[in-house]
């Protein structure tokens, strides 16, 4: 079940040019079967611009705007920063795009 139709693109455009978001994608649960509308939160990978001055406040301002516009919990994880292979695998082989600058 690809629920990722029925999310606010314009919302989320907007979101990511305030934040000064360069590619915004969406993975997990939303993507998947095992999604629970009443219980599954949102999973986003996000690649912010090169010589941004805040990222803390780019952070948590997009997952703040985030969790407003999908209506539940969101995961935000920075792309550059996933470590671990196989959540990377993973998360990179199955993530759809939402958002690109």
């Amino acid at each position: 079940m690809d629920t990722t139709s029925s999310l606010d693109l314009e919302a989320i455009r907007r979101a990511c040019e305030r934040y000064g978001v360069q590619r915004l994608r969406v993975f997990g649960s939303l993507l998947q079967e095992r999604f629970d509308p009443q219980s599954s939160d949102a999973d986003f990978l996000v690649d912010f611009l090169p010589g941004r001055a805040d990222l803390f406040e780019d952070y948590f301002g997009l997952r703040e705007a985030l969790t407003e516009i999908v209506g539940r919990d969101v995961d935000l994880v920075v792309a550059r920063a996933v470590r671990n292979p196989y959540f990377k695998a993973a998360a990179f082989n199955s993530a759809r795009d939402v958002y690109a600058a």
